[in-house]
């Protein structure tokens, strides 16, 4: 049985909460061992060890991250559909700006997919 803590609605916004504050190791105690990890920008990863390579090497590009979460939308029992916008500053001070929609699969406290498009 799912609480408030552990429902895909609150760990989707938590992981979009430690994602602003650049805490990966936080992320990682989110994310099932067997997890998948998709989006148009950065593709395709299975696997715990490889998301977070994949997280790392992004947050690396950047001087500074924020996801704002713009609507929500619960799909079913176990996804949670966000709709964001993404501002950021890269290593070379170029300003970055999109919109997108990430969905997230959360089964029993632990995140299982991530969808970005």
């Amino acid at each position: 049985m799912q609480n408030s803590t552990t429902s895909p609605l609150a760990i989707t916004t938590l992981y979009f909460e430690l994602s602003n504050a650049g805490n990966l190791s936080a992320i990682e105690t989110l994310i099932h061992p067997q997890a998948t990890y998709s989006s148009v920008n950065q593709g395709l990863f299975y696997g715990l060890t490889d998301i977070m390579d994949m997280m790392a090497s992004f947050f690396a590009q950047h001087q500074r991250l924020n996801w704002r979460i713009d609507e929500t939308l619960k799909v079913t029992d176990f996804i949670t559909e966000i709709k964001f916008t993404f501002e950021g500053t890269d290593t070379a001070g170029k300003a970055v700006k999109r919109s997108g929609v990430e969905r997230v699969v959360v089964v029993d406290g632990l995140i299982r997919h991530i969808e970005v498009r």
